[in-house]
């Protein structure tokens, strides 16, 4: 089943609930995925208890989406503009083989068009499955002059212990060190272990990388597709202290891994469009 109910402050979500008995939650305030649960009913995004539901304010947590900029790598607000758009459920649909698909659309608005002069298309395709979610993303030129865009699935996975998480399957792979003027550095761990905050922006992946959560037994499997970087983030102390929507423990139940298209922006012509996506499916440790 996919229906829309309403959500946390009045706002408008979508749920899609699988025979399985898996489930997910997209609300249209920036088309932006609050949950997924198994359908052991295991929740495995993590989702602020400060989170605010609010216009004009992004959700801490789940999935948000950054584009057409990430960061503050750009003049536009950070992580760009569509997050705080409300976007629209163009199409729902149950394929043959069970699996949900809900496909959120949002166009240029009057706010976009003062921040970033460019006329497009957006659409989030939200597929749900028994053991796994999939998320695309597809960008469409509409305008008649190009225009370079980045994006980012901000992912949070929700974790039983910061201290009992890796992350896996950047081993050799260079990324920029936020915490350190964003040096390029070569990851010469077999995996990532946390200890402090962590902001790093790894270039030319792998497609396939690990969120292994040891407490719970459990390994999230990320696969992603024209998204060749990723992004993993833990606030730690400070940070999460100053960070208004955000628990001042709660960086020790989350962590980020992030896949997008960061150092090498997408160009798109007058017409044209591109599709990136992720699959994140889940099995226990010893699958």
């Amino acid at each position: 089943m996919i229906y829309i109910v309403v959500g946390n402050n009045s706002l408008p979500k979508v749920v899609l609930t699988h025979a399985s008995g898996a489930s997910a939650e997209v609300y249209l305030h920036g088309a932006h995925v609050t949950s997924w649960v198994t359908a052991a009913g295991e929740e495995l995004f993590f989702l602020s208890r400060l989170a605010e539901f609010a216009p004009h304010k992004p959700i801490r947590g789940g999935i948000p989406l950054c584009w057409p900029q990430f960061s503050g790598q750009g003049p536009l607000p950070a992580h760009g503009l569509v997050r705080l758009e409300d976007w629209e459920l163009a199409s729902s649909e149950t394929r043959a083989d069970g699996a949900l698909v809900a496909t959120l659309r949002l166009s240029e608005t009057p706010a976009t068009m003062a921040l970033w002069p460019h006329p497009f298309t957006v659409e989030l395709m939200v597929t749900l499955q028994e053991t796994a979610l999939t998320v695309a993303f597809r960008a469409t030129n509409t305008g008649s002059e190009s225009f370079r865009s980045q994006l980012a699935f901000h992912s949070y996975f929700r974790i039983a212990d910061i201290h009992q998480t890796a992350v896996r399957g950047l081993h050799e792979v260079m990324y920029l060190d936020a915490m350190n003027e964003m040096k390029p550095t070569l990851e010469n761990g077999a995996e990532i272990r946390f200890a402090e905050e962590t902001d790093r922006v790894y270039m030319d992946t792998p497609d396939t990388l690990q969120v292994v959560d040891e407490a719970k037994e459990l390994i999230i499997n990320i696969g992603k597709r024209n998204l060749p970087d990723a992004v993993i983030w833990n606030p730690w102390v400070a940070k999460a202290q100053r960070m208004p929507d955000y628990g001042d423990e709660e960086y020790q139940q989350m962590v980020c891994a992030e896949t997008g298209r960061i150092i090498d922006p997408v160009v798109l012509a007058p017409g044209e469009s591109w599709t990136g996506s992720t699959t994140f499916n889940v099995c226990a440790t010893s699958g």
